[in-house]
């Protein structure tokens, strides 16, 4: 069996030696070949992700307004304006110094 196979491996040397040329070649064309099937086979992918990109970008623009606009109203919060107003709307609070005005056209 070891004289069969020292057989074949003298054989394939021998052939890998006088032929080192077109081997790399033949190589080389498979290996770029490999490449852009490769190539080809992500494109669809390369377009999903595309359009994951675009409704990302869509998506942080609304939170960034959102956030905008939590700024403003944590701002007027806090202040007294808005306080009163609120105590005024919500639970019928007035300040001890204003002038309440009572329409008595509307009670006939």
């Amino acid at each position: 069996m070891e004289i069969f196979m020292a057989g074949w491996k003298e054989k394939i040397v021998h052939f890998a030696v006088t032929h080192k040329k077109s081997i790399f070649t033949w190589v080389v064309i498979a290996a770029c070949a490999l490449m852009i099937f490769k190539g080809v086979m992500q494109i669809p992918q390369i377009k999903e992700n595309k359009l994951n990109i675009v409704s990302v970008r869509e998506s942080i623009e609304y939170e960034k307004t959102r956030q905008r606009e939590t700024d403003a109203l944590m701002t007027r919060i806090g202040s007294d304006e808005y306080i009163e107003k609120v105590a005024e709307e919500k639970l019928g609070l007035i300040k001890s110094n204003s002038k309440i005005f009572i329409d008595v056209s509307q009670e006939r």
